[in-house]
């Protein structure tokens, strides 16, 4: 706590020459390349009204917003980034009060920063569209700024508390139509904090604004207010909400600070915030707390029977098989677990039940998103319309080819026995159009490598003779690109693609711009449904060309 107090008195002695190193900062991110959603006006740069009374730059007319990027000289463990949304009525962006200076704070604690510039003024609807597509874009080049996608906050004043508080919350509300394959990630915010917020109490009786719904899945706020001020209210009905539903919520409330006073010396508050609010994501972001309450979020999920069986013969079935990319790790969104009753999986009872992730039945304390429903999903897109796909699970991770292929017992599954069974359980409901596999992590080693060609040669002869289909499709995902400088994994990766050259029914699908989770080794959530796509397109103009 002391070094959080030390980090917040070297800043508010030096703030005064904020302005100068703002001139250097070196990244401007544009929000929209082509046309911005809902906007009228040509783009063009911001207008800087002229009033600066109490020594504020006051930005309006915006029609190009964009995100300035703060980096941190010394980045901390936690590798969060943290979209600051300024404050100003929808009329104005208090920039650097409500900016800047708390981006160069979050740098002094060894956060990304990045201030956005939503449409003002009057743009409510385009400040959410925005803000959405903001979130989106930072998660999008985590890898290039070095940040855990999992770790992507919000932090809103004023007005652009409500903005953040309106993206954490309706964040599955799609606000404007795809424009790119960002608009496919998840403009989830993982967690948000409110800085004397205002427009939240809204809702009769002065409650909370009835286009706030919040439910379980909304991330975990930090939310500071007084008492004097003239939005106080919705500081509190905002966290009694959150409470009710059981969302986590931190909420400080002082008796004196009034409004809008960023983190400038000379207000109880203002020097009162920053040391609060840096403790708290210390707490949660540098522990497992985070992971943790991700995880919880959308288990354990709700089985849904299988209502109307459809026939055999319109069933298309693939075997989901390798090690963890394809057990699934990855976070899963409330989206993810919308079923259709064209898409099936298995239980651990081996009954056909309507598919939602996760589908992993092997590992009940690792589970998470895969590729399978977002596969499903996209090839059904250009399937006849009585098609249903029926999705069998029998990836188990930590699995190398070797045990698959010696039908190892690993973490309690007979990997090749397992495979072969649910083959025959395939056969009873549909017809086997393919396997999709993505495995190698394990076998990225000396002795891994120097078999591996010829280990995925027998494995694969294994499958489709337990198939009966000589010539099944086998789609086969590289590696991970995050791993830049790994020789071993550019070594399994090339093995795959050389392997494909002589087998003429395996298909290789680039994963070269994926990214993790955070960890360098399982693909993050926007990764496995794009793994899912490709498979999807792969298999669908492969299947055309060979009919």
């Amino acid at each position: 706590m002391t070094n959080i107090k030390n980090k917040f008195k070297i800043f508010t002695f030096f703030y005064l020459f904020s302005l100068v190193t703002i001139g250097q900062i070196k990244d401007t991110i544009y929000l929209w390349s082509d046309k911005v959603p809902n906007e009228t006006e040509n783009k063009h740069a911001a207008i800087q009204t002229k009033n600066v009374s109490g020594n504020v730059k006051r930005l309006t007319d915006i029609t190009n917003p964009s995100l300035t990027v703060f980096k941190p000289e010394n980045p901390n463990a936690s590798k969060a980034a943290i979209i600051v949304c300024p404050g100003g009525g929808y009329q104005i962006l208090a920039i650097d009060k409500e900016g800047y200076e708390i981006a160069q704070w979050l740098n002094e604690l060894g956060y990304t920063a990045f201030v956005l510039e939503y449409r003002v003024p009057k743009k409510e609807k385009g400040a959410l569209q925005d803000v959405q597509r903001a979130i989106r874009l930072v998660r999008s080049k985590s890898v290039e700024f070095n940040l855990d996608p999992q770790k992507i906050g919000i932090m809103g004043f004023s007005a652009g508390g409500h903005l953040s508080a309106n993206a954490a919350i309706n964040y599955h509300k799609k606000s404007y139509s795809s424009i790119d394959v960002i608009d496919d990630i998840s403009s989830r915010p993982n967690f948000a904090m409110l800085i004397y917020p205002a427009y939240l109490d809204k809702g009769d009786n002065r409650n909370l604004s009835p286009e706030l719904k919040i439910d379980k899945n909304t991330p975990p706020f930090f939310i500071f207010g007084t008492s004097d001020d003239s939005y106080g209210n919705s500081s509190l009905v905002m966290a009694t909400a959150l409470r009710d539903k059981k969302v986590p919520i931190e909420l400080h409330m002082l008796a004196k600070g009034g409004h809008g006073y960023g983190l400038r010396a000379g207000n109880i508050a203002a020097e009162t915030w920053p040391t609060l609010a840096a403790k708290w994501m210390e707490n949660w972001l540098d522990s497992r707390e985070i992971a943790k309450y991700q995880r919880e979020l959308n288990f354990p999920k709700k089985e849904e029977p299988l209502l109307n069986s459809p026939k055999k013969e319109n069933v298309w079935v693939f075997l989901m098989a390798g090690q963890s990319n394809m057990a699934g790790r990855a976070f899963v969104e409330p989206s993810d677990t919308i079923s259709s009753p064209r898409i099936l999986t298995i239980n651990k009872n081996k009954e056909i039940i309507q598919a939602k992730e996760p589908l992993n039945i092997y590992e009940p304390n690792m589970e998470g998103l895969d590729c399978g429903m977002s596969f499903a999903r996209n090839l059904l897109k250009n399937a006849p319309e009585n098609t249903s796909i029926l999705l069998i699970p029998t990836a188990v991770g930590g699995s190398s080819i070797s045990q698959w292929i010696g039908d190892s017992i690993h973490r309690n599954v007979k990997l090749l026995s397992n495979f072969k069974e649910k083959v025959t359980l395939a056969k009873k409901y549909g017809i086997v159009k393919g396997i999709l596999w993505h495995q190698g992590e394990s076998d990225a080693n000396k002795n891994g490598i120097l078999n591996y060609d010829k280990n995925l040669k027998i494995l694969f002869k294994k499958f489709r003779r337990s198939t009966g289909n000589r010539k099944l499709p086998i789609l086969v995902g590289e590696l991970g690109g995050y791993r830049k400088n790994s020789d071993s994994w550019k070594s399994i990766n090339q093995i795959i693609n050389n392997h494909a050259k002589k087998d003429k029914f395996l298909y290789v699908i680039s994963t070269s711009d994926f990214n993790h989770k955070g960890d360098n080794l399982h693909f993050d959530s926007q990764s496995q449904r794009l793994f899912g796509k490709r498979l999807a397109k792969t298999f669908t103009q492969k299947n055309k060309n060979s009919n």
